[in-house]
């Protein structure tokens, strides 16, 4: 987390792999989105929230060895990963730094502001984009991603489905995060002084038989154990949260529905 806000994840070793996990499954819309947004080879580009540093590989293999990416994250632990991971790539065009988004000092000019899963957990998200949009050169791009989580789900919908769907989203909105915040993207840009932004909405999908989405509801309600409980939302008996992963993945395959993840909404704009 990038703020004195609490991640409402956290960063533990469990919540890094569940991370980890994740980035694989929204590899392919996040390049397509650097993609269209113009990222391209040779460009320095500043990746805001990089946790675990997913992203910030992704941009490092489209700018390639004559560009560079820097990485900006205040959780020590989810840096170490990244770093570690960094090494364990040979990755020499890919730095971290430890600090607050809104205080981190930062130089320089960019040619590009990335960042994916991030401006949902900071209380002024135009503000602080704002500010990142002004290091970048007249002409770069600034991309983020944040999800539609009300698109998860089943088609057709389920019992279970629809349940999990509900202990998510409003493990996050009674937190005063905005699920939907995908959706709106485009506004935040514009409140930060980037208008005209372009977004896109990316799904992915599962056949019944594939574990890969009720892993990842599984392992986000897990994570979420604590919030649920403190809100009132459902008691670990309600989850029994050691089957939840098998009971997902026998409703998926016994009524023969499509597993569909959030939406992931990637907006972009050039800077004037």
């Amino acid at each position: 987390m990038t703020t004195d806000t609490t991640y409402l994840l956290g960063h533990d070793p469990a919540e890094l792999a569940r991370l980890e996990h994740q980035a694989q499954i929204l590899a392919p819309a996040t390049t397509t989105v650097l993609q269209l947004a113009g990222i391209v080879p040779g460009m320095r580009v500043l990746d805001l929230g990089t946790g675990a540093g997913d992203v910030a590989f992704q941009v490092a293999e489209l700018v390639g060895p004559t560009g560079s990416v820097v990485g900006v994250d205040q959780s020590v632990q989810a840096l170490a990963f990244a770093a570690h991971r960094t090494e364990q790539r040979g990755l020499t065009n890919v730095s971290f730094l430890h600090d607050d988004l809104r205080t981190v000092p930062i130089t320089g000019q960019f040619d590009a502001v990335v960042g994916r899963l991030v401006l949902l957990y900071l209380p002024d998200p135009h503000d602080v984009l704002r500010r990142f949009a002004g290091l970048v050169r007249k002409g770069g791009v600034v991309a983020m991603m944040e999800y539609e989580m009300a698109a998860a789900g089943a088609l057709p919908p389920t019992a279970l489905s629809e349940q999990v769907g509900f202990w998510v989203t409003e493990s996050f909105r009674r937190s005063g995060l905005d699920p939907s915040l995908g959706a709106r993207l485009a506004q935040v840009m514009r409140r930060a002084g980037l208008d005209g932004a372009t977004m896109l909405g990316l799904q992915g999908y599962c056949e019944p038989g594939d574990r890969t989405g009720p892993r990842m509801a599984a392992g986000t309600i897990r994570t979420l154990l604590p919030v649920l409980g403190k809100t009132g939302i459902a008691t670990p008996a309600e989850v029994d949260i050691e089957t939840l992963e098998d009971r997902i993945a026998q409703d998926c395959a016994h009524h023969d529905v499509i597993f569909k993840f959030p939406t992931l909404v990637g907006a972009w704009a050039r800077v004037a």
